[in-house]
């Protein structure tokens, strides 16, 4: 599985969305904006798919 990851827009830093998908089920899944609280900065953030990037965790998938 790999961790969804965002870039807070305030600190230009990598969250993790608390999501995990295989590469694959990422590729095919859709989903409108979901929001998320960012770590990094305390702040809110609306995020989009497209907006996403994967990084593996190091288990399997």
């Amino acid at each position: 599985m790999a961790r969804v990851m965002i870039t807070c827009p305030e600190t230009h830093t990598p969250i993790y969305t608390g999501l995990n998908f295989d590469w694959f089920s990422f590729e095919s899944i859709e989903f409108c904006e979901l929001p998320l609280h960012c770590p990094n900065c305390g702040m809110d953030h609306e995020w989009r798919k497209e907006e996403a990037f994967l990084v593996a965790d190091g288990g399997e998938g």
